[in-house]
């Protein structure tokens, strides 16, 4: 069984970092390591990373690095380096779609720390079965975290009382009521992790696009037709990423809105079918986002960080490579 103490937060929560002690591979150094997409966008295995610069194997380079390797373990990384994104809400899909038998209750959650910073992006969602079910004027429930207290409260008639007026509401059982909460907050946990990381590269975005149309109005560069072609097909690629994540979450709401117009176990059930349906997507692209974008704001964070040739030069080959 994983250790959860050997998988540290940044790496549970990181939509490009997969800590490899999760994974049932066969070597124990292996299992010591991380596979995280560098900003090529090629996954690697990451022996060290830090401040002095990070130590990182390419997969084609696995059997010279590890001459032990079992090919059983070989061919369960090369399957983990063709995914697209590593959060924990595409592994979920992505490793079970492998075969690959993970404990999900253990290790593919947010940790404690990320889930507490999510919770203004989830109180819109939350808020929407306390006002449905309860009303707003309900003084015991103020937050979705009240509702998941019920079970816990000493006033048992009460919390019963309140817990029938929601089993009621979806039309199921009091006893499918916690399954139900469950799924709940973690379905829209999720939508509030993706809504994160795309507001999270909306600062490094803007700066990339400011960069491009200072280049496309340099007297020099403007004349050079490669690079301006490089820019716009950058600038359309980056553009209908955002719009699409953005047009998923516009669904989300969508769809929350219609599921309330007359709330049942049913109706979410197809409401969470919809956004786990949406995860492996929405895991590809704000990866891609986050890691280029974070490429970019590495070397120049700020619109007039290093010179306009060479941001320039870095877009036409650092950008470009796996874009």
């Amino acid at each position: 069984m994983t250790d959860l103490s050997d998988i540290q937060d940044v790496d549970r929560d990181s939509i490009y970092i997969l800590p490899l002690n999760m994974i049932p591979l066969q070597a124990e150094g292996l299992r010591r390591l991380r596979m995280v997409k560098n900003d090529d966008l090629e996954s690697v295995i990451e022996v060290y990373g830090g401040r002095g610069g990070r130590g990182q194997i390419p997969m084609g380079a696995l059997e010279q690095n590890f001459p032990d390797i079992k090919f059983a373990d070989t061919r369960v990384l090369r399957k983990l380096s063709e995914l697209t994104s590593y959060d924990v809400f595409s592994l979920r899909v992505h490793l079970r779609n492998l075969g690959i038998e993970v404990n999900e209750d253990e290790n593919l959650k947010l940790s404690g720390d990320k889930q507490t910073e999510l919770r203004d992006y989830m109180t819109a969602f939350t808020q929407r079965l306390i006002i449905e079910v309860f009303g707003k004027d309900d003084g015991e429930i103020k937050d979705f975290n009240d509702v998941l207290e019920l079970y816990k409260n000493p006033d048992r008639e009460l919390a019963r009382a309140k817990l029938t007026v929601l089993a009621d509401s979806l039309g199921v059982p009091v006893a499918e009521v916690p399954g139900f909460l469950e799924d709940y907050g973690d379905i829209y946990l999720s939508i509030a992790y993706y809504k994160q990381v795309l507001d999270s590269v909306a600062d490094s975005i803007e700066s990339f696009q400011i960069s491009l149309g200072d280049i496309r109005r340099h007297l020099h560069l403007q004349q050079d037709r490669s690079l301006m072609s490089i820019c716009s097909r950058l600038e359309n690629k980056v553009d209908r990423l955002s719009d699409a994540a953005t047009e998923r979450f516009q669904i989300f709401e969508t769809y929350t809105d219609k599921m309330w117009e007359d709330i049942n176990a049913e109706r979410f059930q197809g409401f969470k079918d919809i956004v786990v349906d949406n995860h492996t997507a929405l895991g590809a692209i704000l990866c891609t986002l986050s890691v280029k974008m974070g490429s970019w704001m590495k070397k120049f964070p700020s619109p007039t960080t290093g010179g306009i040739f060479n941001r320039a030069e870095f877009i036409r080959v650092g950008m470009q490579r796996g874009f």
